[in-house]
């Protein structure tokens, strides 16, 4: 869709913005931050003359700043902040903030509509978040010289319709509020909306977002779609959704015609339609399987084929799938996603060794994934893989405490945080298992199915927002812990990770008939096991 010019320079001069752009510069060279990474109170006088806010007479805590806080997480979402070793300094964006391009100045105001609303609406994760935001724009776009509580209704019942939980939070996000309307502080800071007593309208900017939100939303699948417009839908599915998404379009459809219709499809697709479509034909199983070894002779499907077909892959098939999933990650997420990707599946001592790996596999993406890591990674940026995140583990309800710290890559994934809690507690992970993210839940999908795949979730976007995660192990014994988010540090290159840096107490044993009452805490034994999982990731 069109973008009209001067919503760019409406963006740049939005109160939020130039708050998150004020903060950036104050904190000159770093202030420290407590672990939820807000400013500790002793800074928040300085933060707030800065703003030109009032502060309260006792501050708990800057997160109950709203007019603080707000402008404080946004400019950590774009890159305004960064927090290193426990304090915020000057992220790379705030030097090119001035010199960005529009395109990219839109992109990040509309990852921050969620980001800065999400507050609004207690124990809301983002994903739900966007969902209300863009039903609130969509609803003040319909009819913008219609009473707020129009409005609301509206919205209200096209949140009914969506399947989350978006509309109980939106409603919570009201009820009880001595001012209802404040909950749409965030989208008036943000130049969203424009408010005056009782009276809400949307801006040109909010009705652009409207238009930009609703065009993003997944279309559904439909029995009528062509196998090339499947996979133009089935991309924009998250990868644990697309078996179910794509059901009617399934239908009564043989299962080795639909997988050879997705396949060939495939051959002229982008990186991310293409690992959707072998995602989906590979779920098919058996009555699929002679589809494989017929597109061994496309270009673009070849490598995927033989990785199903007997997973022993030339240096050239290897090469050639990582670029691939880079590439894929770069279009859905960004460069950083794109670059761990590379990391995690081509060894090397950096970008540039990693690129001349995958010269070979001749890639159509390999250009362009080189010149969009290179570009990021000389703006200054902090990649994701080049960190480390300090996690305290701690066994709930236990009369004597029991806790291990550990440092984990900043990339590995919580299936992995499993693997690392199972060794540090000495258990050996014969029991269901299940992290709570907000108000998502995260394990093994093929033992416990009503949870998101914990493979598919890496520890830098777990902690992104929150402070703190839960992980229940044993569905019977009830084993609870609360996963602590400690610090974000740089990796040292001489240095295995994931490894235990310290712990207390002896933990319990999960077989009660076995004997001993308990586990000793024994760190270098542990170390020696942890020692295991890094070598097999760096292979």
């Amino acid at each position: 869709m069109p973008r009209p010019s001067t919503l760019v320079d409406t963006i740049r001069r939005c109160p939020a913005f130039t708050s998150a752009y004020r903060l950036a510069s104050w904190v000159d060279e770093g202030k420290r931050v407590t672990p939820k990474w807000v400013l500790r109170p002793v800074d928040v006088p300085g933060a707030a003359q800065v703003l030109g806010i009032s502060v309260p007479a006792r501050i708990r805590t800057a997160s109950d700043m709203p007019a603080l806080h707000r402008p404080w997480t946004l400019a950590l979402t774009v890159g305004l902040l960064r927090i290193v070793d426990g304090h915020a300094r000057p992220g790379p964006a705030l030097a090119q903030w001035s010199d960005s391009d529009d395109d990219t100045v839109c992109e990040l105001w509309l990852a921050c509509l969620a980001t800065v609303f999400a507050p609004a609406l207690p124990e809301a994760d983002e994903a739900e978040a966007t969902v209300v935001v863009r039903v609130m724009l969509t609803a003040l776009a319909t009819d913008p010289s219609a009473p707020f509580a129009d409005m609301w209704h509206r919205a209200r019942e096209a949140l009914d319709e969506e399947d989350s939980d978006a509309a109980y939070w939106f409603h919570t996000g009201w009820v009880g509020r001595a001012d209802p309307l404040a909950a749409l502080d965030p989208l008036i800071e943000l130049g969203a909306v424009v408010r005056h007593g009782s009276d809400v309208r949307i801006t040109p900017l909010g009705q652009w977002a409207s238009e930009q939100m609703q065009a993003r939303v997944p279309k559904p699948i439909t029995a009528d779609l062509s196998a090339a417009e499947v996979l133009a839908r089935l991309a924009d599915v998250e990868q644990g959704g697309r078996w179910r998404a794509a059901q009617t379009w399934l239908g009564d459809r043989a299962p080795l015609h639909a997988g050879r219709d997705l396949l060939h499809a495939a051959d002229a697709a982008t990186p991310a339609q293409r690992i959707a479509a072998v995602d989906l034909v590979y779920s098919l199983e058996s009555p699929a399987d002679a589809v494989w070894d017929e597109v061994t002779a496309l270009p673009n499907l070849a490598a995927h084929a033989r990785a199903i077909a007997d997973g022993d892959l030339s240096a050239q098939d290897s090469a050639w799938l990582a670029v691939e999933y880079a590439a894929a990650a770069l279009s859905d997420s960004g460069p950083d996603e794109a670059l761990s990707r590379l990391d995690e599946m081509v060894p090397g001592d950096g970008l540039d060794s990693r690129l001349r790996t995958v010269e070979c596999a001749a890639h159509p993406a390999t250009a362009e994934l080189a010149e969009a890591l290179t570009a990021f990674l000389s703006s200054g940026a902090t990649p994701t893989c080049a960190q480390a995140v300090q996690l305290k583990i701690s066994l709930n309800r236990m009369r004597h405490p029991v806790w291990r710290r550990v440092l984990m890559p900043a990339t590995a994934s919580l299936g992995m945080l499993h693997e690392v809690i199972q060794i540090v507690m000495g258990w050996d992970g014969n029991h269901l298992h299940a992290f709570t993210v907000g108000q998502r839940a995260y394990g093994d999908p093929f033992n416990s199915p009503d949870t998101d795949d914990e493979e598919g979730l890496r520890c830098s976007v777990a902690f992104a927002a929150r402070e703190n995660i839960s992980y229940l192990y044993d569905f019977g014994d009830r084993w609870e812990h609360t996963i602590k988010r400690e610090k974000v540090l740089d990796l040292t290159p001489d240095r295995t990770y994931p490894v235990c840096v310290a712990g207390k107490g002896d933990s319990p044993v999960e077989d009660w008939t076995s004997g001993p009452e308990s586990i000793p805490f024994d760190q270098d034994a542990i170390n020696r096991r942890l020692a295991e999982i890094g070598a097999l990731q760096d292979q």
